[in-house]
């Protein structure tokens, strides 16, 4: 079977917030486990905000990283947005306002259920289409398939790397069959 615009963005999304949910359940189940709150869980970083020294001892370099929460949370809005950028509609993002597991996996379910709705042959369409992309520094430009394959899947994986990392620094037991869901070693 020929791989399509799908399989390549909603289908990869899909297989990435499965698996990310598949690890908030174990997330959940180490908190009750260990006697952990829920919210320090959430609110855990990969590193404390504040500023480091850069390479080379240059100028301090800002170290703010989301929290878990915030991570999912990205992840899901990431591939939920970058979908509405392709299929052209219009799409603002979701407060970040998820304050336990049961929140994270409300998000999840609704990302997953959205992407499962898109028809394949609307986003072929889309790969051609003028993506424009407004941020602080001003806005970029690009066709829909440069989008998706320079931008969307590595903001996407950027997040659940992060939450994955997250979730592994505060001692829940994961492995790379956790984040490559069916295709990792276990």
């Amino acid at each position: 079977m020929p791989l399509n615009s799908y399989d390549l963005s909603a289908g990869l999304f899909i297989r990435g917030l499965t698996n990310l949910k598949a690890q908030l359940t174990k997330a959940e189940d180490h908190a009750a486990a260990s006697g952990r709150d829920e919210a320090a869980l959430l609110d855990a970083r990969l590193a404390e905000e504040g500023l480091v020294r850069g390479a080379a001892g240059n100028a301090p370099m800002d170290l703010h990283m989301y929290t878990l929460a915030a991570q999912v949370h990205w992840a899901a809005e990431g591939a939920r947005l970058a979908m509405a950028q392709l299929l052209g509609a219009p799409s603002v993002p979701a407060a970040n306002d998820a304050r336990s597991f049961a929140n994270l996996h409300q998000r999840l379910d609704a990302t997953i259920a959205y992407l499962r709705e898109i028809a394949s042959g609307d986003l072929e369409a889309g790969l051609e289409r003028e993506i424009v992309i407004e941020h602080r520094r001003g806005s970029m430009r690009s066709k829909g398939s440069q989008f998706l394959i320079a931008f969307a899947i590595p903001h996407f994986f950027y997040h659940v790397t992060a939450a994955y990392g997250i979730l592994r620094n505060q001692g829940v037991q994961l492995t790379m069959g956790d984040f490559l869901g069916n295709w990792g070693t276990r």
